[in-house]
């Protein structure tokens, strides 16, 4: 490489420096990539691509899916609501207490843990509060507190 060719090299690289916008970088890669490919050789020399003759797109696959179809998780829409099909009101009434996962509540009412769910007033349901739930059980509802069974709270009164 001669004095000359380092000279419009370095002018290019600082063309490009003074360029803004998101392409500056990648215009800079591909110049001094471009700078560092001749290998030191004389200027005779010519490089050649390198290409593939293997296609370059993608397996077919004409599998099935890994999973079986009778494994599929499926979330039915109407879990969590009460006031679907099977679900019938009731009341219980007890003292709420804290549940094992923070922010979860428990009342034990004739030998079930209910988790309390639902709207209801936090001034009236509290861990420590005497209340009388009216709502309906829930046995599809997935919830993070991991203890009793789902009772989703319809209206909530105190029983002091």
């Amino acid at each position: 490489m001669t004095a000359q060719t380092v000279t419009v090299q370095t002018s290019r690289v600082r063309r490009i420096a003074g360029l803004t916008g998101p392409l500056v970088g990648v215009l800079m890669v591909a110049v001094l990539a471009a700078c560092g490919s001749g290998g030191g050789g004389s200027e005779d020399e010519t490089s050649t691509p390198v290409t593939s003759a293997e296609p370059t797109s993608a397996p077919e696959t004409t599998e099935e899916s890994p999973v079986p179809e009778e494994t599929t998780p499926y979330l039915d829409p109407s879990l969590g609501d009460s006031s679907k099909p099977g679900s019938s009101s009731m009341t219980i009434s007890g003292t709420v207490e804290a549940g094992v996962e923070a922010g979860c509540l428990v009342l034990e009412y004739e030998g079930t843990v209910y988790g309390i769910f639902g709207n209801y007033d936090a001034s009236v349901v509290y861990a420590g509060a005497e209340v009388t739930l009216t709502g309906a059980v829930d046995d599809g509802m997935m919830t993070t507190c991991q203890q009793g069974t789902p009772f989703v709270v319809e209206d909530a009164q105190s029983s002091d």
